[in-house]
C-alpha cells in the first residue's frame, strides 16, 4: 500500500497550506503577535492535533513531519485504523464515531476534518462535539465538496446569519452548504478566519482520476478497497458544472 495515498482534492499540499493558514490566524488570538508557529517553536510546546476521519493517517503523518505536532487520529473504520497503526506507529489512532469522541473537554489545539462531514448522519452534532474537545482559541479545518457559486474566488465573511441556524441543513445531496455551515459555526462560537474555493484542485483531482482509473467512481472504489474508508458518497450523481470544493477554517472564540 502507498502510505502517501491522499484521498481528497488538493492532496497533502492543500492540507499543509490549510494548516499554515490556521496557525497564523490562531497565533494572533493566543499570543497577540502575528507570527507563524513553526516546527522549531512547537518543540517547546507541541500543538495537539486531531484528525477526524483520518483514514490511514496520511495527512497526520505529513503534518507531524512538517510541524512536529502531537498527532491523534480517529476513524469509524476499524480496517483503516488498523492500517494506520501499521504505517504510522508514532501516531495515536482510535476507532470511534466522529460525533462521540473519547476525549476530555478542551483537549486539542486544532482539529482537521477533510472531505468527510457530508458522510455523517448528524453533521451539526459532530461540529458541536468537535468544539467541545477544542481548546479556546483553537482551530477547526473543514474541507469538502460544496455547491458551486457564481464566482470561484476567495471572499470576505458576512457578520449576519443568512440562514435559520436551528432549522437549516448543513449538507444536501452530498454537498456542503457553505452559508449554512458558516452560520451554524458562528452561532455556536466558531468564528471563520479563512475560506477558499478550491475548484481548481477539484478539477485536477477529477481529471487525474479519469486518466488513472477511467472515472471518479472507479478511483473511489479503488481507494476504499485499499484503505477501508471513503471520502465521497458515490450514490450521488454529481454535476461537475454545479460542484466545487471548499476549505473553511474556524476558530473557537
Amino acid at each position: 500500500m502507498n502510505e502517501n495515498l491522499s484521498l481528497h482534492p488538493g492532496g497533502l499540499d492543500l492540507t499543509i497550506d490549510a494548516f499554515n493558514h490556521a496557525m497564523i490566524g490562531t497565533a494572533v488570538y493566543r499570543n497577540n503577535k502575528n507570527i507563524l508557529l513553526t516546527a522549531s517553536r512547537s518543540k517547546k510546546s507541541k500543538l495537539k492535533i486531531l484528525d477526524v476521519g483520518c483514514s490511514i493517517g496520511t495527512s497526520l503523518s505529513a503534518l507531524k513531519k512538517e510541524f512536529s505536532i502531537d498527532a491523534f487520529g480517529i476513524d469509524n473504520s476499524s480496517e483503516a485504523i488498523k492500517k494506520a497503526k501499521e504505517l504510522h506507529p508514532d501516531i495515536s489512532f482510535e476507532t470511534c464515531d466522529a460525533s462521540y469522541l473519547p476525549f476530555n473537554d478542551n483537549s486539542f489545539d486544532g482539529i482537521i476534518s477533510e472531505c468527510m462531514l457530508t458522510l455523517l448522519k448528524d453533521p451539526k452534532g459532530a461540529i458541536c462535539e468537535w468544539k467541545r474537545v477544542l481548546k479556546q482559541g483553537g482551530f477547526l479545518i473543514i474541507s469538502g465538496l460544496c455547491e458551486r457559486e457564481g464566482d470561484d474566488i476567495q471572499y470576505a465573511f458576512r457578520p449576519e446569519y443568512p440562514y435559520d441556524v436551528n432549522t437549516s441543513v448543513l449538507c444536501k445531496n452530498g454537498l456542503l452548504l457553505k452559508d449554512a455551515l458558516r452560520s451554524f459555526a458562528q452561532f455556536n462560537g466558531l468564528s471563520p478566519i479563512f475560506e477558499k474555493d478550491c475548484r481548481e484542485e477539484l478539477i485536477r483531482y477529477m481529471a487525474q482520476s479519469i486518466m488513472d482509473f477511467g472515472s471518479l467512481e472507479e478511483r473511489i472504489k479503488k481507494e476504499q478497497s485499499e484503505t477501508g474508508s471513503s471520502v465521497l458518497d458515490c450514490s450521488y450523481d454529481y454535476d461537475p458544472k454545479k460542484v466545487s470544493y471548499m476549505l473553511m477554517i474556524l476558530k473557537k472564540a
